[in-house]
């Protein structure tokens, strides 16, 4: 777990900040609160595995090292898991990687932005020994 927290740190620095202390506040809610954080921030009243918030511009901490907060939908990413015939962990860090690249500034709302970000996750995941999360068994 800990090279996979040097990876994403690595991924960190070299795309937001020269800052060597970069903070990033994990959340791990239920289906109920994570539908109202959904609803809140997006208008979207469904369930998620992952939110991820940028710091706002106007409550910045004094060193400027917030690269935002990710919300992890427990109950989504254990059913999840199971139907997706995942490890617990590797999905989790999946999500954790995918909220941090969305903190980042990386988006999904087309092909090639999907497919980009898809790279880089899977980039990160194979160097922790997590297979791809995007095969599809049949």
């Amino acid at each position: 777990m800990i090279k996979g927290l040097d990876l994403i740190n690595k991924e960190l620095k070299t795309s937001k900040t020269n800052n060597p202390c970069l903070t990033v506040s994990l959340r791990f809610t239920n289906i109920k609160n994570m539908k109202k954080l959904n609803y809140s921030f997006s208008g979207s009243n469904k369930e998620t595995n992952v939110l991820s918030f940028s710091p706002d511009p106007n409550e910045t901490d004094e060193n400027n090292n917030s690269v935002g907060d990710i919300a992890i939908c427990v109950d989504v990413l254990k059913k999840e898991a199971k139907e997706q015939n995942k490890d617990f962990l590797d999905h989790l860090i999946h999500l954790f990687v995918h909220g941090v690249l969305h903190l980042l500034g990386y988006k999904h709302d087309s092909d090639r932005e999907a497919s980009k970000m898809e790279q880089i996750e899977k980039s990160i995941l194979g160097k922790l020994g997590i297979e791809d999360p995007y095969l599809i068994e049949l």
